[in-house]
């Protein structure tokens, strides 16, 4: 997929578009370059899943689905800074009303990253596949040929 691919799939999976955002005067949560940021952001960090054999881009990233669900937790977080930054209870003749709840962000956000931790154990099951695929017949040995040298161990020596 395409960097453009992985905005528009993460735009619809977090279903942040114009028409349904009404508390948003109709505009977009999240701009372009946020999506592009949530995105690199878990590109990195999946990169950092040992063994470090291989290094992830947009353009190969082996599991599109464990992307768009990690850039969606990234943007759960960085979404979730602003709305409890601006937190308000409103008190107005005995009428309580609460602006902003966050345990809804947080609930979405513990299911996420359990779908996401099972996956990355995948990814990293995958990465030490490439890392003994990568191995080419072994690890060299200094003991390797020792039978090839003309030499045979006679048990009754040692006993």
């Amino acid at each position: 997929m395409t960097a453009q691919e992985y905005r528009d799939a993460l735009r619809a999976f977090i279903k942040d578009h114009e028409y349904l955002n009404r508390l948003l005067d109709f505009k977009e949560e999240s701009s372009d370059d946020e999506l592009d940021l949530y995105i690199n952001m878990s590109i990195s960090e999946f990169n950092m899943i040992p063994p470090h054999v291989v290094t992830f881009s947009v353009a190969d990233f082996p599991n599109p689905t464990l992307l768009i669900q990690q850039a969606t937790i990234e943007a759960l977080i960085s979404n979730g800074i602003v709305a409890s930054r601006n937190d308000l209870t409103f008190n107005n003749g005995g009428i309580t009303t609460k602006i902003y709840d966050g345990t809804r962000y947080m609930n979405q956000l513990q299911v996420l990253m359990s779908v996401v931790e099972r996956q990355r154990n995948g990814l990293q099951q995958y990465k030490v596949a490439i890392n003994i695929n990568g191995g080419y017949g072994g690890v060299a040995s200094p003991y390797s040929g020792l039978h090839s040298m003309g030499r045979t161990l006679k048990p009754s020596i040692y006993f």
